[in-house]
């Protein structure tokens, strides 16, 4: 059986993806436990991401009951359907 060979990356081109790996978690950690502002924008990206959350559970709240009630026109669409249409037919019972 032949096997695919994968061909590998340069190592020049790894080592320059873990060094620039690197050098954003150390930004970003420096940007959040910076000793002078670091306090307020841990607080500032905490609200921010529990304000996403409400607004997502909002969202999610809109759009289920949305779609109940889209079912719920459905179901009420079928019956009626059925309803106005007879069962048997009545041809011959006339006068």
């Amino acid at each position: 059986m032949s096997r695919l060979v994968r061909p590998q990356r340069p190592v020049r081109q790894i080592a320059a993806l873990w060094f620039a790996a690197g050098i954003t978690v150390a930004a970003v950690v420096g940007f959040f436990f910076d000793s002078k502002q670091g306090d307020a924008r841990r607080h500032m990206a905490y609200d921010k991401v529990r304000a996403k959350g409400r607004d997502l559970g909002r969202w999610g709240g809109k759009k289920g009951r949305h779609l109940r009630n889209q079912a719920m026109g459905t179901v009420a669409e079928m019956k009626r359907k059925t309803d106005d249409t007879p069962s048997e037919p009545t041809a011959g019972t006339g006068s």
